[in-house]
């Protein structure tokens, strides 16, 4: 009986320092916020306008600023998760992001998620190529594409019609606009 008892605290000791190490290598490396600057696309829509141009740039700044705003206007993105602090990185047509989540208000952790960057209208759509927990591959299906409202940020007579990913970069095509929507635009 003595054998059994001691078996079972060790087992049961064992098994509290497996937890406590499993919560110490999930926990973040890097603190995150999601603190944002405002990007001005309407004002850079109504420059573009004035100079006659139907493209617009944004930068890896400008996505990365834009998709915090999104998670801060709604950080709970799957069920008990919620986004403590993220930063993006573009790669082309993929968005790179490092969040810092709380699962069930209770444990924090580290995500690495790869999203392909789509068009549509009237938002850019993240769909989740890959996801990480540190180096754990974690299944896609865990996750669900994210919603980037860029139009929501534009004058209303502005339609995007096309995006052409760049190295860093972003560029955005509108339709061209009649000139009623260019007098309106520009307050004419």
């Amino acid at each position: 009986m003595k054998k059994l008892m001691i078996s079972l605290f060790v087992l049961v000791f064992l098994a509290v320092i497996a937890g406590v190490g499993a919560l110490y290598y999930v926990k973040p490396d890097k603190t995150l916020d999601l603190a944002y600057d405002e990007v001005p696309l309407k004002e850079r829509a109504i420059d573009m306008a004035k100079r006659m141009s139907l493209e617009l740039i944004l930068t890896d700044d400008d996505l990365n600023n834009l998709a915090k705003k999104s998670l801060a206007d709604n950080p709970s993105v799957e069920n008990g998760v919620v986004v403590t602090g993220a930063e993006f990185a573009l790669d082309g047509d993929r968005l790179i992001a490092n969040l810092n989540v709380l699962w069930k208000d209770w444990v924090p952790a580290n995500l690495q998620i790869t999203y392909r960057l789509r068009w549509k209208d009237p938002n850019l759509v993240a769909v989740v190529l890959e996801a990480k927990m540190k180096d754990v591959p974690l299944p896609k299906a865990m996750f669900s594409e994210r919603v980037i409202p860029i139009a929501d940020e534009l004058p209303k007579p502005l339609k995007i019609e096309s995006m052409k990913w760049g190295e860093g970069e972003v560029g955005v095509t509108f339709r061209k606009p009649s000139l009623k929507d260019l007098q309106q635009l520009i307050g004419g």
